[in-house]
């Protein structure tokens, strides 16, 4: 098994396909990479590194305590430092995002581009996300899901399978599918909440100086289209792309058009002067 010491811990890795390099970065916090493997559409043009942040997954299991948003962009730079990768792509998916923020910030000499997907740069708008759930039909039981963090990793996996609907436009009983290798973590889920409370990156946005894609699904309740607009009217790279079609999950409702805007936009970047 693929792994990196890093401060006291060690990130599991693994990669897939050919090309520029781009790191991955898992949502969540308490999921893992594996929702992610549908992304491999891309391998012909990325070379993916997919990877576990610390206290998820197959990564190690530090104090929770250490789970932050500046350890979280720090070990992912270790992992490009030990994989001897020169410039990466950076892909954030929901709270990967958050952390592909970071590192940008962070550690703007080590990224050539970043891909945003469906994510967002604050999380105070959570009566924004109640009202999108109602709106397409939340029962009593998934909006208490939505605002309730699990104790147990057990508990936690039947609460995703419980909201799961909300995050799709057309649900074909997706979970089996996304989760089936997902190692869940409850006490990082819940550990979460209070970075959160903290987490707003709009007065740092302008910074981010490096080419970004902004990729959005229309009926994206929890990373809706609305604080998609936020990083694009603040980065001064930044390029929109809203999946009519698509919750928060675009690559698997919308996979052809999703891979194509990344293909093309991947060379229109590579081609800029």
């Amino acid at each position: 098994m693929p792994t990196v010491e890093v401060q006291k811990t060690h990130i599991f890795y693994t990669s897939s396909g050919t090309g520029v390099p781009c790191l991955v970065m898992h949502g969540g916090l308490g999921l893992d990479h594996t929702y992610l493997r549908g992304l491999d559409m891309l391998s012909d043009v990325l070379h993916l590194v997919y990877y576990d942040h610390r206290h998820n997954g197959r990564s190690g299991r530090p104090p929770v305590e250490s789970v932050t948003h500046a350890q979280l962009a720090d070990d992912a730079e270790s992992l490009r430092q030990h994989l001897g990768l020169g410039k990466v792509g950076v892909l954030g998916h929901s709270y990967g995002g958050f952390i592909a923020l970071e590192y940008a910030l962070r550690h703007p000499d080590s990224i050539s581009y970043l891909i945003l997907l469906d994510t967002a740069p604050q999380f105070n708008y959570g009566e924004e996300i109640l009202d999108a759930a109602k709106a397409r039909g939340a029962t009593p039981e998934m909006l208490e899901a939505l605002v309730t963090i699990p104790a147990e990793d057990e508990a936690l996996k039947n609460m995703f399978k419980l909201v799961l609907p909300l995050y799709f436009t057309r649900y074909q009983s997706a979970y089996d599918a996304l989760f089936a290798e997902t190692i869940m973590c409850a006490a990082c889920a819940e550990h979460q909440e209070q970075m959160l409370a903290t987490y707003n990156m709009l007065p740092h946005l302008h910074k981010i100086s490096c080419p970004n894609l902004v990729l959005v699904g229309r009926n994206d309740i929890i990373c809706p289209p609305s604080q998609a607009q936020l990083m694009l009217e603040r980065m001064p790279q930044a390029g929109l792309e809203v999946f009519e079609h698509s919750g928060h999950f675009p690559w698997i409702e919308e996979p052809k058009r999703f891979s194509q805007t990344i293909k093309e936009w991947l060379e229109q970047v590579r081609t800029s002067p």
